[in-house]
């Protein structure tokens, strides 16, 4: 492997780090925003499937789209089929929450299932990312 994809794949993971630095910070704090939070961990999960399909030489489309990152990447890892169901969750807050319009408010807990599952993802990719 060259090292100019090496040096892509450590970028990704670096932006991936700084969104979950963003999600504890921002999350730690009682009158958090909660739309930021869930935005931030949907960047996380993005971030880290576009490292790991960079690190198997597949070229990651400029998507959103949690499920159809999972769909490249499930061939270099099975476990990520088991979040695709729920990605789409996760997904709706890279932009639907970002603009007004007819968007609900996000409460603790669904915030709590978008950290959750942001931690379901990175557990699947970091070690496949870091080793």
């Amino acid at each position: 492997m060259n090292d100019d994809i090496l040096d892509l794949v450590r970028e990704w993971v670096a932006k991936a780090e700084s969104d979950w630095a963003s999600v504890e910070i921002l999350s730690a704090n009682e009158h958090c925003p909660k739309e930021s939070v869930c935005f931030h961990c949907q960047q996380y999960a993005e971030k880290l499937l576009k490292a790991l399909l960079t690190l198997r030489s597949v070229e990651a489309p400029r998507t959103h789209d949690l499920k159809r990152l999972i769909q490249l990447a499930a061939p270099h890892a099975a476990d990520l089929s088991a979040l695709a169901d729920r990605s789409d969750r996760l997904s709706e807050h890279a932009i639907r929450s970002r603009y007004p319009g007819n968007w609900r408010d996000i409460d603790d807990s669904e915030m709590r299932e978008m950290i959750d599952l942001s931690r379901e993802f990175a557990a699947i990719l970091l070690p496949l990312l870091k080793g």
